[in-house]
């Protein structure tokens, strides 16, 4: 069974993403490419990619972020843009399919076998000489202050969720090139970029709306897989309203980069 309430959250924040996600791969695309976005969420990275190349493609196993996305395109009028529901695991796609296959926020999930299927299909699906970008998450690169107990619990909570087999997960970003060179690709670009949720006093309410979002949809589902207490859940709560009430408060995001090329 889907856990929509979480997934609801999940889509709320990503349709705030945009054309800033992207923007390190856009120097190695160009408008004659077909790229495939896997993972795409409600889709406004693959629409802002679907700028700069010939046609862009969405994948994404969660229908609700299909929806999301097709109702984006269909506003926006795009005619070089389609959404596919269907897993990374197993894309419904020819081999050579694609000049360019782009993750965001997608690979630093997921168990190693799931990883190794994913990239294996990456490749199968990517042309010789194809161009495959990456961008994930690094927890030893966040900037947060100040560091409150409860923030830090909150962060906690979500890493328990992914329940990591790899005590290195945390720091996925970082090695992000020697994982995608250890399933056939040659990186030729690694690079960070930060996500800022504290630039004024709106975006620091926004950041804590999203965080309370996110635990009181991922709240029931902790508890009752044993993974956190009703007391862990409101102190994280508290500790994000006391972030929030901080107007030197800040909390920087880490995004690693990385484009590599199929052989």
């Amino acid at each position: 069974m889907r856990e929509t309430q979480h997934d609801n959250s999940i889509t709320a924040f990503q349709q705030k993403r945009g054309g800033d996600s992207a923007a390190f791969l856009a120097p190695f695309l160009t408008p004659d490419m077909v790229l495939l976005d896997v993972g795409c969420g409600p889709g406004t990275i693959t629409a802002a990619l679907a700028g700069v190349v010939g046609k862009a493609i969405g994948l994404d196993i969660e229908s609700n972020a299909i929806a999301a996305a097709r109702q984006l395109a269909a506003r926006a009028g795009f005619t070089n843009l389609s959404f596919v529901e269907a897993d990374m695991t197993a894309l419904p796609f020819e081999d050579e399919a694609f000049d360019a296959v782009f993750f965001h926020a997608v690979l630093y999930h997921q168990s190693e076998a799931t990883l190794m299927r994913t990239l294996a299909e990456a490749r199968r699906v990517l042309k010789p000489g194809g161009v495959l970008g990456t961008r994930d998450a690094d927890v030893g690169g966040n900037i947060l202050h100040p560091e409150l107990d409860g923030v830090r619990l909150a962060l906690d909570l979500w890493q328990r969720w992914y329940g990591h087999d790899d005590p290195e997960a945390l720091r996925f970003g970082r090695r992000q090139s020697a994982i995608v060179r250890a399933h056939g690709f040659m990186p030729v670009w690694a690079g960070a970029s930060y996500v800022n949720h504290s630039a004024d006093a709106a975006s620091r309410a926004e950041a804590v709306t999203d965080a309370r979002r996110s635990l009181l949809g991922l709240g029931p589902q902790l508890l009752s897989r044993a993974l956190a207490s009703a007391e862990e859940i409101e102190a994280a709560l508290a500790g994000w309203d006391a972030w929030g009430r901080d107007p030197d408060a800040v909390y920087f995001r880490c995004r690693c980069e990385c484009v590599a090329r199929k052989d």
